[in-house]
């Protein structure tokens, strides 16, 4: 008797203990910083930079980014060529950021300049869109249906 006792009190506890595992909310799962390198010149000499374009997310649905320059083969910032702030919502396996300021460089042929000189961009269209690939470790930006873009970006989960 006490042995049908004990099973059946054992058989309760594992029911009860076995919890359903939640799936992290997408906002979760895409906390973190993306980062995105190419090397370049957009000006008038031969001398190459890294361009660096980073992408911070928060669960809080807000995300943060800048872009900057350095030295190949040096982390030392030379200068920005853009920052923003926004909030981003995730549909399937799309995200979209709207973005609430965005500033640039409004001079052409440089590659950086100090961060206190990127001008607020003006206009209706704020908003980019990017796929979520290989389980949230990288987004790739969508090109808009009346765009003209290059190759897509890839930036790549780092944090």
């Amino acid at each position: 008797m006490k042995v049908r006792l004990f099973s059946l009190i054992a058989l309760v506890g594992v029911v009860f203990s076995c919890k359903d595992v939640e799936e992290p909310s997408p906002n979760n799962r895409i906390e973190g910083v993306y980062e995105f390198v190419s090397e370049g010149n957009n000006g008038w000499t031969e001398k190459k930079f890294n361009f660096v374009d980073l992408m911070e997310f928060n669960s809080d649905g807000t995300v943060t980014g800048e872009g900057y320059t350095t030295e190949i083969g040096s982390d030392e910032i030379l200068g920005h060529r853009s920052y923003f702030s926004g909030t981003y919502s995730i549909s399937g396996d799309k995200v979209t950021i709207s973005y609430s300021e965005s500033y640039f460089m409004g001079i052409a042929d440089i590659n950086y300049l100090p961060k206190e000189e990127l001008t607020l961009a003006q206009g209706t269209d704020n908003i980019g869109s990017f796929s979520i690939l290989e389980n949230y470790s990288e987004l790739m930006s969508i090109c808009p249906n009346n765009g003209a873009c290059g190759t897509p970006i890839s930036f790549i989960r780092v944090e």
